[in-house]
């Protein structure tokens, strides 16, 4: 057994992608250059083709000896094997000797001397290649071959954390058959370059490879790597020479240049692949060797997502790969190994949850069956000739039993996790098309079918019959009635009409400017006083809360105990961040339903029966269901408990009370978080739906969608009615139902906190009832009243007055907080809330959720392994 190498980084979603992209881009270069290996070169207006033939002859998208040396390497590096080791280069000296006797189609002539020699000395494989490798070096001076560089992209793969290790594991392996300088130098250049491209997305670590070479050999490298940025690749003729084969695949990478985005006209950066492989092809010579090399390089740069779906579909090789296989052995080396929580890439079935099979007819067109993941394992036939997979599947038959086409693609399922989202929704639909086409009837389908696959049938809508994207989306959604989901990731949503040159007019919902600022304010919590920021609003609310229900008459000494407003909210941060886990995870997520489970734990905690969930031996998961305080009785909720002891959880058009209490507000406050970190259209309704799980009234709703929004601004702005009046002016564009006499109460409330500040009887008269409406509405007042950093204090005790002084004093201490940080709260205060560090803990943990995703992804895995475990994604 390999010794296994130091843990990797954990890449995202992007990095993912990039890794995937490594091998199978040597082996749709090394595929596309085989017709035309040793032929004449083709001119600049002959179009390279994987038509196969060449010294194989291959089949059309086979790849040859260049792919084939690689795999044997990657089956090693896929087990998490240190490629330094004597054993990992024994394994992948044996795989060398067994693909010579039982797989080459082709072979280099260094590569077969040695591999021969070495099998004739018989002893340790690894030893005895070297020693043969050494041997041949050193009796000629035509040593320095391409064999080493064509095969060496995978290796990179084995250190990304370690890019000294990375150059020792490089010159390791070339060093089995090309022990050369030139070929060791060579390879570390490559590997660097593949190693930064994953994890930067550049080309930049080529150059950067100069400083892990020896330094007498630097300055002649640097002016090798200029002359190829200086001529075009067929100047380079020389290419069995592994100097020119670097730098014919160098120059025709950096002298193709990127396309601009433009999606209408059909031109994509990703372009850039299939360019720079085509005019690597085009150096002539050894073809299949000098695009092997680029496509490694250009794979890891523009990922799995920018290859050309048709290379992916055709390319396959010895000993029985598919495009899918290499893409399970590049994640596998990347990942040192080791699959992900979901069994991923290994898995044969990827799990579906307790999701149920749909197939629901195109409403354009009857042969486009649109589904889901579980309807491809729901043990019924589906009467399709094809599948096009828009969500990660497993390693069996797509339809165990059936002979289908199976298109996979890689799509991600959550916002900026798609380096080439145009491209690549422009590539699935055009392969449906193609499929239809071919008359061959098509099953379309992510994992839950309510993003993803709307978003790839709307084009495929505009191509095959010119519908519009607004009047396809539209259709769609009439049709997927079991759910939607594209409106949570607006980059998706806008792609469908960008890739038509239909982008949607700003209407009284998209206003650019405001856009522009909710992405401002998004970026913002990636800084560093958001975590501040958030902490302050929960742990200002719980203050509120405390202070409100003690009518501002606490006690000396002792701690201070949470009431019931604070025990919700804690379940509303906890539920949100589940939320979260789960559409990281799953690629899909109702976030008022994760939210419901959040509050039937507290009423489990509570010894409330709620009817809607159970759990294994009756004990709530998650930790918050291991915080003693969490379980007391602290007060009253009345609407809140009889809404959790319904069979069915409420919603806005189907209610379970009518209640309009403070409740429904004061427990909501935390998606503000969400709202400001993600779409807050999307959020902001969330907030509604959430609201409506136990308050029926549309007034609550409102109270509690627009606290969020006032709260988001909050998080994000600096001064506090300047602030206030922003998040105001924000409502009309973020809440389709507010209405024109909500919209002035609030604004009204503003007002008389700035000219009249706290007035008592006017405080009285703007909540007088332990209503959602009047505890925004008061809270709104006293904030402006006191916007002060130094005045908090005075401002919660203030509010605490109030007629219904706890609802008010909870917004009014999480707007103050959430401006102000954590640090302006009165320390002795905070210090004794038994709640803090509780509070404290989910504010971190929300805003670590929403900026750097611990737990990891469907794609990925996350820099925190208990992750999960503390948010189970339900």
């Amino acid at each position: 057994m390999a010794q296994a190498r130091t843990p990797q980084f954990a890449l995202d979603a992007r990095g993912t992608d990039r890794a995937a992209g490594v091998l199978l881009g040597a082996a749709v270069g090394d595929a596309l250059g085989v017709p035309y290996e040793f032929q004449t070169r083709l001119r600049e207006d002959q179009q390279p083709r994987m038509i196969g033939g060449g010294l194989g002859p291959y089949e059309p998208g086979e790849y040859s000896d260049d792919t084939q040396m690689q795999v044997c390497i990657a089956q090693v590096a896929a087990t998490g094997a240190d490629l330094r080791t004597p054993e990992a280069l024994d394994a992948i000296a044996a795989n060398f000797q067994g693909w010579l006797s039982g797989g080459s189609s082709d072979v280099g002539s260094q590569t077969r001397t040695v591999l021969g020699t070495a099998g004739r000395a018989g002893g340790v494989p690894g030893a005895a290649l070297l020693d043969a490798a050494r041997s041949f070096t050193a009796g000629t001076d035509r040593a320095a071959g391409n064999g080493s560089l064509m095969r060496t992209g995978i290796v990179a793969l084995t250190h990304l954390s370690d890019v000294a290790a990375m150059a020792e594991a490089a010159i390791a392996v070339s060093a089995l058959t090309h022990p050369d300088p030139d070929c060791a130098d060579a390879c570390v250049l490559w590997c660097s370059g593949i190693r930064t491209a994953v994890l930067e997305g550049t080309f930049d670590g080529v150059r950067a490879g100069l400083d892990l070479i020896p330094a007498e050999r630097r300055a002649m490298w640097a002016e090798r790597l200029d002359e190829a940025e200086d001529k075009a690749p067929h100047h380079f003729g020389n290419n069995g020479w592994v100097v020119h084969a670097l730098q014919a695949a160098w120059s025709a990478i950096t002298r193709t240049a990127v396309p601009e985005l433009s999606p209408a006209e059909g031109s994509f950066p990703a372009q850039h692949l299939r360019l720079a492989l085509e005019a690597a092809v085009r150096a002539g010579t050894d073809t299949d060797t000098v695009a092997a090399i680029a496509g490694a390089l250009l794979g890891a740069r523009w990922g799995c997502s920018g290859i050309p779906l048709a290379w992916q579909q055709a390319v396959h090789g010895w000993p029985g790969l598919s495009g899918a296989d290499l893409v399970r052995l590049a994640v596998l080396t990347a990942r040192g190994g080791i699959d992900d929580a979901q069994g991923w890439p290994s898995a044969p079935r990827m799990a579906v949850g307790n999701h149920r099979s749909f197939a629901i007819p195109h409403p354009h067109d009857p042969g486009v069956i649109l589904g889901n993941l579980a309807l491809t394992q729901a043990g019924e036939p589906v009467p399709v000739d094809a599948v096009v997979s828009l969500c990660r599947v497993g390693t069996d038959p797509i339809l165990p039993g059936a002979d289908v086409e199976h298109v996979r693609v890689w799509l991600v399922d959550s916002q900026g996790e798609n380096a080439n989202l145009h491209y690549v929704l422009d590539q699935a639909a055009r392969q449906v098309q193609r499929l239809r086409q071919e008359d061959k009837r098509v099953l379309l389908h992510c994992f839950a079918g309510q993003s993803r696959t709307p978003a790839v049938a709307a084009i495929y809508s505009h191509l095959a019959t010119g519908a519009d994207p607004k009047t396809a989306l539209k259709d769609l959604r009439r049709a997927l009635t079991g759910g939607w989901h594209l409106e949570a990731h607006p980059e998706m949503h806008d792609a469908v009409y960008e890739l038509e040159q239909l982008l949607e007019e700003p209407g009284p919902g998209r206003d650019p400017k405001q856009e522009q600022e909710q992405e401002q304010r998004r970026e913002f919590l990636k800084e560093k006083g958001a975590a501040s920021r958030a902490r302050g609003m929960l742990l200002g609310l719980a203050l509120g809360d405390t202070l409100g229900a003690a009518r501002g008459k606490l006690p000396a000494d002792g701690p201070l105990q949470a009431r019931v407003s604070t025990q919700l909210a804690c379940f509303t941060a906890e539920g949100t961040i589940r939320a979260f886990v789960r559409g990281d995870h799953k690629g899909i997520c109702h976030p008022p339903s994760v939210v419901w489970h959040a509050y039937c734990r507290w009423a489990a905690l509570q010894g409330i029966e709620a009817r809607r969930w159970a759990w294994e031996n009756n004990t709530p998961d998650g930790w918050l269901a291991q915080v003693p305080v969490l379980a007391e009785r602290r007060g009253s909720a009345p609407a809140t408990v009889a809404a959790l002891s319904k069979i069915e959880q409420g919603t806005m058009d189907r209610p379970t009370t009518t209640s309009r209490g403070c409740h429904a507000l004061t427990r909501t406050l935390p998606l503000a978080v969400a709202v400001a970190g993600r779409d807050p259209g999307y959020w902001v309704r969330q907030a509604r739906e959430i609201a409506a799980l136990t308050h029926g009234d549309r007034a609550a709703q409102s109270a509690a969608a627009h606290a969020t929004v006032l709260l988001s601004h909050c998080l994000t702005g600096e001064r506090v009615q300047d602030t206030l009046q922003a998040g105001l002016s924000a409502l009309p564009s973020l809440d389709e139902d507010l209405t024109d006499t909500e919209h002035s109460q609030l604004t009204a409330a503003l007002r008389q906190g700035q000219d009249h500040p706290a007035d008592a009887r006017r405080l009285a008269r703007l909540a007088p009832d332990a209503t959602a409406p009047s505890a925004l509405l008061g809270g709104l007042y006293v904030a402006a009243s006191f916007p002060d950093r130094a005045d908090l204090g005075a401002a919660l005790r203030f509010a605490a007055e109030a007629p219904d002084g706890d609802s008010v004093a909870c917004v009014t201490g999480a707007l103050l907080g959430a401006v102000h940080g954590a640090e302006a709260l009165p320390i002795d205060l905070v210090s004794r809330h038994e709640l803090a560090w509780v509070l404290d803990t989910l504010a971190r943990d929300l805003v670590a959720q929403l900026t750097d995703r611990p737990g990891g992804t469907e794609y990925t895995s996350g820099w925190d392994r208990h992750w999960w475990n503390r948010y189970p994604g339900w």
